[in-house]
């Protein structure tokens, strides 16, 4: 067994304690002998419920990294979820891959991060993921302590909170298309890799190459690998987002102002009623739509069994004065849509 980079002596490697799944069978160890065993592949420590009337929401989401269902205990631990599952540099994720056990004045304290990342250099990331208004001193505590462990060993630590809402509501889109089967249609593929070479909008582009109901789901798997790129924390994807390839630069074009969603604006999608009860809304309703609400047109960012959040974007400012986008989000009954 290699030693650590810089941890040889480090008191910590003593002071906690890894207990984890081996092969269906539980160890625990001493962080200074367990710190090479491959965490990525293993089991979570501790179930995944979901109490009626609580404030988590627990369930299993299907990652293209792994090829497997990495769990998570609520909806913003899905939210960090999903970009681990987007971003190419990661390998390997486990969620809830090990209680840390340590001693805190003379009281026994254990914690078991959300989620530990293998990077394709072979760097480990441990990552816990909370809001910052819900940190209390004890989780802060918890938290530093995680960190100290980490650093002994060579570990990356990160503490992440809520994500840019734009650019989740984006991620969650292409997520949607992240399945090996939206790319099947490898000539269609072939075909936007050459289209988007010359940086241009997105519903053009797609045009270019056949009919958007087929290419669109190409497209945006593209999107999702990386072989196609857009700026997905401006503004959500629109027929007017610049689309071009990872050589690609887009100089001197910009984003269509307004603009419709990614297909054709379908029937009711545009009521002028301020009142809730009078939105004009579509059949259905997902994340990318556009509403109108409260006398303006709106972007829906996430969509849940109870409520819809809202975003209203509008710029200021002038050639010499570049825009500004505000974020406004309001949460609203879906009852109220009836």
């Amino acid at each position: 067994m290699g030693e650590p980079v810089g941890a040889y002596g480090d008191p910590a490697l003593s002071a906690f304690d890894l207990d984890f799944f081996d092969s269906g069978r539980r160890r625990r160890i001493a962080l200074g002998s367990g710190w090479d065993v491959r965490f990525e592949d293993v089991a979570p420590v501790r179930g995944f419920r979901w109490n009626k009337g609580g404030r988590g929401f627990a369930g299993w989401y299907y990652t293209v990294t792994t090829g497997s269902h990495v769990g998570y205990e609520s909806w913003l631990e899905r939210d960090r979820l999903i970009p681990l599952d987007f971003v190419p540099d990661v390998v390997g994720i486990a969620s809830q891959p090990f209680w840390l056990h340590w001693r805190d004045a003379e009281a026994k304290r254990r914690h078991a991060p959300d989620y530990f990342v293998r990077l394709a250099d072979g760097r480990a990331r441990v990552v816990d993921v909370r809001a910052e208004d819900d940190v209390d001193e004890r989780t802060a505590e918890a938290f530093a302590a995680t960190e100290r462990a980490c650093s002994a060993v060579g570990w990356e630590y990160a503490h992440v909170g809520v994500p840019d809402p734009v650019f989740m509501a984006n991620v969650r889109w292409l997520a949607r298309y992240r399945h090996g089967r939206c790319g099947r249609e490898s000539a269609i593929a072939e075909r936007l890799v050459e289209v988007f070479r010359q940086p241009q909008e997105l519903r053009a582009g797609a045009e270019a190459v056949g009919n958007v109901l087929r290419v669109l789901p190409v497209l945006f798997h593209l999107l999702w690998k990386g072989a196609l790129r857009a700026d997905l924390g401006g503004a959500l994807l629109s027929s007017g987002t610049v689309v071009h390839t990872s050589e690609g630069h887009v100089v001197g074009l910009q984003r269509r102002a307004g603009g419709h969603g990614l297909l054709r604006p379908r029937s009711g999608m545009h009521g002028d009623g301020s009142q809730m009860r009078k939105l004009s809304r579509p059949a259905t309703v997902g994340v990318g739509d556009r509403v109108r609400f409260a006398g303006q047109v709106r972007a829906v960012l996430a969509v849940s069994a109870r409520a819809v959040t809202l975003s209203a974007l509008w710029q200021t400012g002038s050639r010499s004065n570049p825009a500004v986008r505000v974020i406004i989000r309001a949460e609203m009954s879906v009852r109220s849509w009836a």
